[in-house]
């Protein structure tokens, strides 16, 4: 059988470019035309993907979530003051937390449940009517996020919710002694939600964060958490003090990649000044952490939290003990 005819191709009808660049596989373009439509094309493309790039760093860049909880409604005070702050300064998302809390005990009385459901209804319902508040707050700081509303236990609440975010951030309270120290809501949250938790106490006066960063460092598996955790913020810091006391634990495998800590922080791009930290006995260093952060002007303080255990702690004392009674600076913690 003879083969079909094929008709011949004009020379200004060739392939050029396949569908998905052009919509068809052929393309009625004289030769010079050709050439120079596909070198726009090239540039295109090429310009779209610098675009893209670029965005995917910009995104990158800003793809930080920040967790407020709110054991109250007032937006004024020293928590949720830092929280904006701090998104502000990582142009990050925050959002706002309240729980109604409602814990295993309040069930422990029968007749006392009704009351307490009641109770706790009222405090919801309440707290719903500030979601305009809060979005009016982040508009006109240039900020995104949403306010959130729920009940029950707070530690279990908050931990569960903090799991989805980059940092939680928590006021704890130098005037309320409802627990022993290592044993409050803050503390138990530091222990169970698995994120850093930005500490605030109530009597900080929160001017600015994250611009001169004090990082308490000790060279325990807490304080490199804390660490790498505040990379973001000492990245952008205008000025950032280390305290190295890691000779207390010379005898343990060191946790940062040798050669340590100073090359740690060049190589992610911090520059930080570096000073040997000895306060003698363990129980000295809480205080002394704390007038150094005030002697050089610190608006954050970046440590591990609870290196041994909280008993431990209560009976002998210790660095997280100390700033969680006494500290006015806001404490970026991991455990």
């Amino acid at each position: 059988m003879a083969a079909p005819d094929v008709p011949s191709l004009s020379p200004d009808i060739r392939p050029c470019c396949p569908a998905t660049l052009c919509g068809a596989f052929f393309c009625a373009t004289p030769g010079h035309e050709r050439g120079a439509a596909t070198r726009a094309t090239r540039t295109s493309m090429a310009g779209s993907k610098l675009e893209m790039n670029q965005d995917r760093e910009d995104h990158a860049m800003s793809a930080i979530d920040l967790l407020l909880h709110l054991d109250h409604l007032d937006l004024s005070v020293a928590a949720p003051r830092a929280a904006i702050a701090l998104a502000q300064r990582l142009g990050a998302r925050l959002d706002a937390l309240y729980v109604a809390d409602l814990p295993a005990t309040a069930f422990s009385l029968p007749e006392a449940v009704p009351v307490q459901l009641e109770e706790t209804q009222r405090r919801v319902a309440e707290a719903q009517t500030h979601d305009a508040e809060w979005q009016g707050v982040l508009s006109a700081r240039g900020l995104a996020g949403t306010w959130r509303v729920t009940q029950g236990d707070t530690v279990q609440t908050v931990s569960q919710a903090a799991s989805g975010y980059d940092l939680l951030v928590m006021e704890r309270s130098q005037q309320r002694s409802d627990a022993p120290v290592g044993f409050g809501s803050v503390s138990r949250c530091v222990f169970a939600c698995g994120r850093p938790v930005l500490v605030v106490p109530d009597v900080s006066p929160v001017a600015g964060i994250g611009s001169r960063v004090l990082v308490a460092w000790n060279g325990s598996r807490e304080s490199a958490l804390a660490l790498a955790a505040a990379l973001p913020v000492l990245q952008r810091a205008d000025e950032v003090q280390v305290l190295d006391g890691s000779e207390m634990n010379a005898d343990m495998l060191p946790v940062l990649p040798p050669p340590g800590l100073v090359d740690w922080l060049q190589r992610h791009g911090i520059r930080a000044t570096v000073e040997t930290f000895t306060t003698g006995p363990s129980h000295a260093a809480g205080p002394a952490v704390l007038d150094a952060a005030h002697e050089r002007g610190t608006d954050l303080i970046v440590m591990g939290a609870w290196s041994r255990s909280r008993l431990a702690q209560m009976v002998l004392g210790g660095t997280t003990r100390h700033l969680f009674m006494h500290g006015d600076v806001p404490m970026l913690v991991a455990h």
